[in-house]
């Protein structure tokens, strides 16, 4: 196969330092075929630019000349500030909100993972701790009093037509420079690795301010977002098994596609190109919605919201008066980067 030295480098230019990177997350941002990224990432590989991070089928990639760079940083100034201890609550307080997974699969918890996180970047940890700290406050600071974010008034800015009633989700999904907080780290990773025990983990962090805000608004049934993407395992379907003893009916949503091709939301750029997607593939098959008139419609994760909106005036059409949405994780700045990841 010939090789162009544009798409080569490409390929190259997606990564950032330091960053560590999904085959399909290349193939998105560059809107190439997987196979094509795979083909060139293997000839990356062999011309010793990149390397790989993890087996099959967790297999992601990394630039060779950035680990070499940021080693040898590591080698001659280490971490900037590396004696220092936070006190006893700030160290607790880290141990609830940090998580995060190494390329070598390992997890870290709590200050020994802002501390290596420093390291890695030669930066001050007292500093980042106290920036991480106060992102953390003022998300608490938003949080209702089932310690959810309402996203009602950013949400109705973006859309002409506005079918939901209210928005909701558990958690931010990015923690500014800081990357991904502790439940979207946990999600991305049970979704993609479909592992059971971090599915169960990532449900346990949301299911009590689920189950808060769905007693406080008396909803009369629940809507599980359809998935498009088969999985052994899913996220939504272990939820909904979880949430089955609170003794509320479903309503039956499902996804059809005419040529049985699945067009997954994640693949598609914009935002018009996310509600065709959905109009024209999500349908309500309920005998009994007639029934329900304030309906909680429930999500992992959202990147413009579009594919609720469609399955919200799906629902209203179907004569539900109120459709409320639930997400486990959201940008409640709809400028940040798009979260096509999973």
């Amino acid at each position: 196969m010939k090789y162009h030295f544009k798409s080569l480098k490409q390929i190259l230019d997606v990564f950032e330092t330091n960053e560590i990177i999904w085959a399909t997350e290349i193939s998105i941002k560059l809107w190439k075929s997987r196979t094509i990224i795979h083909k060139y990432l293997k000839e990356l590989v062999k011309q010793k630019k990149l390397k790989k991070v993890g087996n099959w089928p967790l297999t992601k990639y990394k630039i060779v000349n950035t680990e070499l760079s940021t080693n040898n940083s590591l080698e001659s100034n280490n971490t900037l500030n590396s004696d220092f201890l936070p006190d006893y609550k700030t160290t607790k307080t880290l141990e609830d909100i940090f998580y995060k997974f190494t390329p070598e699969w390992r997890i870290l918890i709590g200050f020994n993972w802002l501390k290596e996180w420093c390291s890695e970047r030669n930066l001050d940890v007292e500093e980042k701790v106290v920036n991480y700290i106060s992102i953390y406050n003022h998300i608490q600071s938003l949080q209702d009093d089932c310690w959810l974010l309402k996203a009602k008034d950013t949400f109705w800015k973006h859309f002409e037509k506005v079918y939901l009633d209210n928005v909701y989700y558990a958690d931010q999904y990015k923690r500014m420079e800081f990357g991904r907080g502790k439940l979207a780290e946990m999600t991305f990773y049970a979704k993609t690795s479909q592992n059971k025990e971090l599915i169960n983990q990532s449900i346990n962090e949301i299911i009590l301010k689920l189950e808060c805000f769905i007693k406080k608004e008396k909803f009369d049934a629940i809507a599980i977002t359809p998935w498009s993407i088969d999985r052994k395992n899913q996220l939504l379907q272990f939820l909904k098994n979880e949430l089955k003893g609170l003794q509320i009916p479903f309503v039956n949503v499902i996804k059809y596609y005419a040529n049985n091709i699945a067009i997954p939301q994640k693949s598609l750029k914009t935002r018009e190109q996310r509600i065709q997607n959905a109009r024209n593939t999500i349908f309500v098959d309920d005998k009994n919605i007639w029934k329900y008139k304030k309906v909680l419609l429930i999500d992992d994760f959202v990147w413009s919201g579009s594919t609720l909106n469609e399955t919200a005036s799906k629902l209203k059409k179907e004569w539900v008066n109120i459709v409320y949405w639930f997400a486990f994780v959201w940008n409640l700045n709809l400028e940040y980067e798009v979260i096509n990841e999973v």
